[in-house]
């Protein structure tokens, strides 16, 4: 999948990189359309899902009715899943879910914020995009970060859900521009717990 190098390249980069400091961002809060997903995302059926043995995703969370988990893209460190039916479409719309360390605490999320706006603004450097961003909590407490690029190719979606000194991002990639998908990505967000919290 051609957003998965994004992904692994926005993990690594937030692993070696993050940095804080005031830098200028651009970001808008969406509420209207957050609560349309919310109220959507009510009426979905849902599976509960743990992560296979051989996943270092370290955490539960619910993975929509009619969306799969894509053995062919996922390996021990990033879980992706397609809607059912597109397992071979050649880019379908696909959500990926993986785990990373940084250097501040949960009281410090702004900081990792600003890291993370930092990265992403140098990666988007030069292209033809838009860069949005909101923070929020996800339905079990957490501080979530949401960035929203869209570019001529596909809308993706970066939500950062912050624990002390780590974070679990879920990416969705979204090539057709499926409300479906949308609900998906917000329902593994909201319903993701920290196996340490449980």
């Amino acid at each position: 999948m051609r957003k998965e190098i994004g992904a692994a390249l926005t993990a690594m980069l937030l692993l070696t990189g993050c940095s804080s400091g005031e830098i200028a961002q651009t970001t808008r809060s969406d509420n209207a359309s957050e609560s349309v997903l919310a109220n959507q995302q009510e009426n979905m059926q849902t599976d509960i899902a743990e992560p296979e043995q051989e996943s270092s995703i370290p955490g539960s969370y619910t993975v929509p009715d009619g969306w799969v988990k894509s053995d062919k893209h996922s390996s021990s460190n990033m879980v992706f899943y397609v809607e059912k039916g597109h397992e071979e479409d050649e880019l379908p719309d696909n959500i990926s879910i993986s785990v990373g360390v940084n250097r501040y605490s949960a009281e410090e999320h702004t900081k990792f914020k600003d890291a993370i706006v930092k990265q992403l603004l140098m990666q988007l450097n030069g292209e033809n995009a838009q860069l949005d961003g909101t923070g929020s909590n996800t339905e079990q407490g957490y501080v979530v970060y949401t960035f929203t690029i869209d570019d001529s190719t596909a809308v993706t979606k970066q939500y950062y859900i912050v624990k002390d000194f780590g974070f679990c991002l879920v990416q969705l990639t979204n090539f057709t521009g499926s409300d479906s998908a949308y609900q998906a990505a917000q329902t593994i967000v909201d319903s993701f717990v920290w196996d340490d919290e449980e």
